[in-house]
């Protein structure tokens, strides 16, 4: 049984983006962590590159390879990314209709890459992420979103949920001010529900809101870059 060619650990993603000189991988642990334990650990990543057919014995990029490493390269280019849960989205031309998609595994320490569209993206983040397609209450098109009070927050910053749980980052690369409390460069936003009310909690500037279906959607498709109509996800 051949070896999986869209799974890969981070040394082999780092021996990939070599090949056009990429030596930072945004969302991966550095570079000069696995050069620190010595030759031998991008030895055995090279085994599996040839192993997968994506390198010859003799160091040559095949056909299949070639895809592989502009894959990486189209990764390692974006000028922002935003990570959902396990999945990290980097991005091409404004208009185009794909993303790349870096996805941290079950199994420590292994990632898949893929590209794929925006209309199966969107489609699978639906199934995976039931507050995407949550169903508002009628007030909420009444407001976007609203702090919530001392009391509520107290109440919320021990709540504990259990399901529809979503970890919504932004990282704008181009911004000068790399800095986690410039609100352009990043943001970390936790999205849940509680009694049947969306919550939003800004985690840098430790904010509560009780946000609408609408606003939350707005904050995601605007930064996926998904097409949207009105105040309903489309498909």
């Amino acid at each position: 049984m051949s070896p999986s060619t869209d799974v890969f650990t981070a040394p082999e993603l780092y021996l990939l983006a070599a090949a056009f000189g990429g030596n930072v991988l945004f969302g991966l642990p550095e570079k000069e962590i696995f050069q620190l334990q010595g030759e031998e650990v991008f030895k055995e990543a090279h085994v599996r590159l040839i192993d997968k057919g994506i390198i010859t014995t003799d160091g040559k990029i095949t056909k299949n390879g070639a895809i592989i490493i502009q894959t990486v390269e189209y990764y390692h280019q974006s000028e922002k990314y935003v990570r959902i849960n396990n999945l990290m989205f980097a991005f091409r031309e404004k208009e185009s209709d794909e993303l790349i998609v870096l996805v941290e595994t079950a199994k420590q320490g292994e990632y898949q890459l893929r590209v794929t569209s925006k209309a199966i993206m969107l489609k699978m983040l639906c199934e995976q992420f039931p507050l995407i397609v949550r169903e508002p209450a009628e007030k909420e098109k009444t407001f976007l979103k609203i702090e919530l009070s001392n009391q509520e927050r107290r109440e919320t910053e021990g709540f504990e949920p259990e399901q529809m749980f979503m970890n919504l980052e932004f990282f704008h690369l181009k911004e000068e001010q790399k800095d986690r409390f410039n609100w352009h460069y990043y943001q970390q936003w936790l999205i849940f529900t509680k009694d049947e009310k969306l919550i939003m909690v800004d985690a840098v500037n430790k904010k509560y809101y009780h946000a609408s279906q609408y606003w939350f959607l707005k904050v995601l498709f605007d930064e996926l870059e998904f097409p949207y109509k009105g105040e309903r996800v489309y498909a």
